[in-house]
């Protein structure tokens, strides 16, 4: 017997050298909004943020981005393929549109549009950390 509990991803979490930084550059380039917000916390007085899409009718859709403080770590560089979370890619509803946005902005693109895994189209980049992402669209069905 499987049980199935699962509704969506919820959220993705990315420790950050500046969270409000980080926040601003994501409403920029992808719309994003604040859900929630912490206190500044210790020891780095930064804030731990819930961003997401925009809500419009009064229900929360899609998933969402925690930016929270880093601790005192070094960064090790990584490669896609290195074991552990690689990218977050984020679904588009006009990838046309999304890709000229963020050209226009200056985001740094990783490699050139290509075809994604279970169909649509798909495109790398890195946001203001160095952090891997990806927007995609997928064919409505």
């Amino acid at each position: 017997m499987s049980v199935t509990f699962i509704d969506a991803l919820d959220h993705v979490a990315i420790a950050a050298d500046d969270t409000l930084s980080m926040v601003k550059w994501y409403q920029r380039m992808l719309g994003l909004e604040i859900v929630a917000q912490t206190e500044p916390q210790e020891p780095s007085g930064q804030r731990t943020y819930l961003i997401g899409p925009p809500c419009n009718d009064g229900v929360r859709h899609g998933m969402m981005l925690e930016v929270m403080p880093r601790n005192e770590h070094v960064r090790r560089p990584r490669d896609s393929h290195d074991p552990g979370i690689s990218h977050v890619a984020w679904r588009v509803e006009n990838f046309d549109a999304a890709y000229a946005h963020l050209s226009a902005a200056g985001v740094g693109f990783v490699g050139a549009v290509v075809q994604a895994v279970g169909g649509g189209r798909l495109i790398s980049f890195v946001d203001c950390e160095g952090n891997l992402m990806q927007i995609v669209e997928r064919a409505r069905g």
